[in-house]
């Protein structure tokens, strides 16, 4: 019998902690700021995140814009 596994981004909004409470891989998406790569809830929190766009860094992620 093969090993199952529930992988999702981080993106669906579960922190790596939620993911380890709820059995869940969460892969780290990464975006950039200020031209430095990062790895979401890995190398740089989520405070740390909405501090550094609140100061107008210049942020890209793997999404679209939706302009």
């Amino acid at each position: 019998m093969s090993n199952v596994a529930i992988v999702t981004d981080s993106n669906s909004g579960i922190t790596q902690a939620g993911g380890r409470e709820l059995g869940v891989y969460v892969l780290p998406m990464p975006f950039m700021i200020n031209e430095e790569t990062f790895f979401e809830d890995i190398t740089l929190t989520q405070e740390e995140f909405y501090e550094r766009l609140a100061e107008n860094a210049d942020v890209i992620t793997s999404q679209p814009s939706p302009e």
